[in-house]
């Protein structure tokens, strides 16, 4: 069955000119080596090498035939979603990255979603933005796990949540510099094969204990890598809840009915723990990811879909995605 992936990534083949290189050092450039290859580069160091599968759209068309993909949904690489700028300084990257991202659906509308970027750093620029990635045709908005440290499930974003569904616009939490990874110094490695998945599931149990879902019940928020550790902690969560008295009643209901809301991508690399997220965590809320076009990408994702145990296939191939999406 041909599937649809929510989680894939896009870097353009050039930036504008650094607006304030006195204050910005970490303002990215693109040095291009050819016309599909180049490399990211950050404070003089590379950041990652890419190629054209990063910004060619006919290069992803040709990957996604291949591998029976009907439909990506388009991000940033979340090292650009710049919560490190002074906002007005981020507000320029976000406008150029979702004008990269809306060209690209343009190309093929009915191929590409967008998921564009907001200056989540200054909550309140972030909630007015929406409207503008509304009316541009984005299906939502891509955000990090934490903003520069701070949970999201901070009173802060609550303008943000509020306008996310008013506008009728998804919001997929992608894990970035994960909380706590400055005790990893001596193991860099484990930031991204541990740490990430880690910060993924702090984001969504923070939600839930602010009680965003319960005020936001039609706020659709999808998580990146299967909600990384969350079924071990939504258990802890709930022996909490019954402890507080319901986090002195700021969660009506069970934390694990809140957390079968969310939506979580596929992008696990085990069949049988995506079998078990699809049939008893969070039935009909998980659709397919590859974290495309990176080396740490599910290659083969209508074959790793189809292997799972599931009685409803096209809700994990398709149907998840085209709510989570508001594709019609």
């Amino acid at each position: 069955m041909p599937v649809i992936d929510v989680h894939s990534h896009i870097v353009p083949d050039s930036f504008p000119d650094n607006p304030a290189p006195d204050t910005e050092a970490r303002w990215p450039c693109m040095v291009c080596e050819s016309s599909d290859q180049g490399k990211v580069v950050i404070q003089d160091k590379t950041f990652r090498q890419l190629d054209g599968r990063s910004w060619n759209i006919n290069r992803r068309i040709e990957d996604m035939d291949r591998t029976q993909v009907i439909r990506q949904a388009l991000s940033p690489m979340p090292e650009l979603l710049s919560y490190w700028f002074e906002p007005k300084v981020g507000l320029e990257m976000c406008h150029w990255m979702n004008q990269v991202i809306a060209n690209m659906v343009a190309g093929a509308p009915d191929r590409f979603s967008g998921l564009g970027i907001v200056p989540m750093q200054d909550p309140e620029l972030a909630a007015k933005s929406l409207a503008r990635l509304k009316a541009d045709g984005f299906s939502g908005v891509q955000i990090g796990s934490n903003i520069n440290g701070v949970i999201l499930g901070d009173p802060r974003f609550e303008e943000f949540y509020a306008e996310a569904e008013s506008q009728d616009l998804c919001i997929f939490v992608h894990a970035l510099h994960p909380i706590g990874a400055e005790r990893l110094q001596t193991m860099p490695d484990l930031v991204p094969f541990a740490a990430m998945p880690l910060d993924t599931a702090l984001s969504a149990i923070s939600l839930i204990r602010a009680g965003i879902p319960a005020r936001y019940p039609n706020l659709r928020v999808g998580f990146s890598h299967g909600g990384g550790a969350i079924v071990p902690l939504i258990h802890r969560l709930a022996v909490g809840w019954k402890i507080t008295q319901s986090f002195q009643g700021k969660v009506p209901e069970k934390p694990i009915e809140y957390a079968r809301k969310f939506f979580y991508d596929s992008l696990v690399y085990d069949v049988d723990y995506l079998s078990y997220l699809a049939r008893e965590f969070a039935p009909g809320q998980i659709f397919g990811g590859t974290d495309y076009p990176y080396p740490i990408m599910e290659k083969d994702l209508n074959g790793f879909l189809g292997s799972a145990t599931v009685e409803d296939k096209y809700s994990l191939a398709q149907g998840a995605a085209e709510r989570f999406l508001n594709i019609s």
